[in-house]
């Protein structure tokens, strides 16, 4: 007898018991006594039977599999260093619960959409986390309020959504508060599209930073970009020809920062001496730099772990803890913005 010729029938009757039995004591069910399920264990681990996932799962009519779902923002999330910080988080709960991964992405919303029915009406996944989308994005409310169990990776706008966010708001505001209090009163932004949340929450604290510090915000203050290091550098020139004095940088990510820090470079500014420079993410290049880069340090395999833990506890039918966590973000401090290493 072959491995690849092993049957749940092959373990039932070299076990001496019947299919059915032999199938609730590899599942572990509690009907089947300690002496029969160790017997069957261990018929079956010296015929080296290998179960058929797929059949157990469509017979248990779940799925083993938990879906991450990045609605139409493929560029940004895979483009970027902290998906591998987020992916891992995420993978190492779900191999320890003995879950499978199933990425789902869509260049556009209608695809989107499509991917998205398919999930739901097929149930290809026992659940959701989901990676925040535009703030217009129709088909995000239509799966969040959907039943599905879902844990959203951002902020949603009524409590009863189970959330993990980072601290937005709260990074900003370190940031800004650290520039001003290195000296820097002439502050600007790079932000990122503002059709997302996590760039209207980074804006806003921003601006309450500067209005905690007497610092008057005008509209000129924040430009508005798409996260590349490209968009920073265009940034960058653009606040150099602006003809708006400034002294201190706070970009929505490390990218635009670096971006923006080569063009004033280029233009003859030095850094920190004419402009400080935060970014956010803290992703390894940000240590590479010249100076190096201070920058919001945002935990993504922690969040991505989190995120994980919490939607098996949902589908276990188990107490997830506090619906929405917010993950603190810390200033981790270098050379770019004046302060030192």
């Amino acid at each position: 007898m072959t491995k690849e010729h092993v049957t749940l029938k092959d373990i039932a009757r070299v076990a001496g018991v019947s299919t059915a039995t032999a199938s609730l004591a590899l599942s572990g069910d509690p009907r089947v006594s300690v002496k029969t399920r160790r017997a069957v264990e261990e018929v079956a681990k010296r015929l080296k039977y290998v179960p058929n996932e797929i059949g157990r799962s469509l017979r248990a009519k779940k799925a083993e599999t938990i879906a991450l779902i990045f609605p139409n923002t493929t560029h940004f999330a895979f483009s970027h260093p902290y998906f591998v910080q987020l992916l891992e988080g995420i993978t190492e709960v779900l191999v320890e619960n003995s879950f499978h991964l199933l990425l789902s992405t869509a260049p556009s919303e209608a695809d989107e959409a499509a991917a998205y029915d398919k999930i739901l009406r097929n149930r290809r996944a026992d659940g959701i986390i989901l990676w925040p989308a535009s703030i217009r994005d129709r088909n995000i409310l239509r799966i969040v309020e959907s039943g599905y169990p879902v844990v959203y990776l951002g902020k949603w706008h009524h409590d009863e959504v189970i959330t993990v966010e980072r601290e937005e708001f709260g990074g900003a505001y370190k940031a800004t508060e650290h520039l001003i209090k290195q000296g820097r009163r002439k502050l600007v932004m790079i932000s990122g599209p503002l059709d997302y949340q996590v760039s209207i929450e980074r804006v806003e604290g921003f601006k309450r930073a500067l209005q905690d510090h007497q610092i008057l915000f005008e509209p000129w203050m924040v430009v508005e970009k798409d996260f590349s290091m490209e968009a920073g550098a265009l940034a960058g020139k653009e606040l150099l020809e602006s003809g708006h004095r400034f002294d201190g940088i706070f970009a929505a990510n490390d990218r635009m920062a670096i971006g923006a820090m080569k063009a004033l470079q280029q233009a003859g500014a030095t850094i920190p001496g004419d402009v400080a420079v935060v970014g956010c993410d803290n992703i390894e290049m940000a240590t590479m730099t010249s100076p190096t880069l201070t920058t919001i340090d945002q935990p993504m395999r922690e969040i991505g772990a989190i995120a994980a833990r919490k939607l098996i506890a949902l589908l276990n039918q188990e107490d997830v803890g506090e619906k929405q966590t917010v993950v603190p973000s810390q200033l981790i401090i270098r050379e770019s913005c004046g302060a030192g290493a």
